[in-house]
């Protein structure tokens, strides 16, 4: 029997790791679309955690009824994603499936929160959200602020609705649009720690290299 287990959503789940997928030849124009990036996939309150990485495919299969992930007991289903260099994410479409009661209604976006799960996502502001309708047409995107969704790691999809009230979401698939920038995550990191160092040195007056006033 599937029933609601108290914190049970944020301490399971499932999905893929290290998986690498490269541009094909069968579908061109998904040089745009993030799921190539992906790193690891990790499906909260889900049915079968380990199909989470599947809603992730080329943008020529987004109708594919299967495969789906469908939550466990309740309408309550997360997703959360983390890509193997930093990307910058400029549109998202979700496709619902199942019964059209299932299809999710409501979205909230978190970029950069790895922690967070079922019992934190409630104290802490979504990135951004979204109501959602049916898009059985696979034409509907969704457009993210740009400054937020720009050299993301991580980010986590929460559907906290569905659009009849089902006891089950079920989403098809989940696309992201936008530009990657090639470099490891750890790149990045030391990046920014050289930024800061350089920073601290310029800031000590008459010390060698330090900018002085005329």
């Amino acid at each position: 029997e599937r029933g609601r287990v108290p914190m049970g959503k944020g301490a399971h789940g499932g999905g893929f790791a290290g998986s690498s997928h490269s541009h094909s030849a069968e579908a061109p124009e998904d040089t745009w679309n993030l799921y190539q990036h992906i790193e690891s996939v990790v499906g909260l309150n889900a049915t079968a955690p380990g199909d989470a990485a599947a809603i992730f495919k080329p943008h020529a299969k987004r109708l594919d009824a299967e495969p789906t992930l469908t939550s466990d007991g309740d309408e309550e289903l997360m997703v959360k994603v983390a890509f193997s260099s930093p990307v910058h994410i400029r549109r998202i479409m979700v496709i619902g499936g199942g019964e059209v009661d299932e299809h999710p209604s409501h979205l909230k976006v978190y970029v950069g929160r790895e922690e967070i799960d079922f019992s934190s996502a409630e104290d802490v502001s979504p990135t951004q959200e979204f109501d959602l309708e049916q898009n059985l047409t696979g034409e509907g995107f969704l457009a993210t602020r740009q400054a937020p969704f720009t050299n993301v790691t991580h980010v986590t999809f929460f559907f906290s609705a569905n659009l009849g009230g089902a006891e089950e979401t079920t989403v098809q698939y989940i696309g992201m649009q936008g530009e990657h920038t090639h470099d490891r995550r750890e790149a990045v990191h030391a990046t920014y720690e050289v930024m800061c160092q350089h920073a601290d040195h310029a800031a000590v007056p008459g010390e060698a290299g330090a900018a002085m006033d005329p």
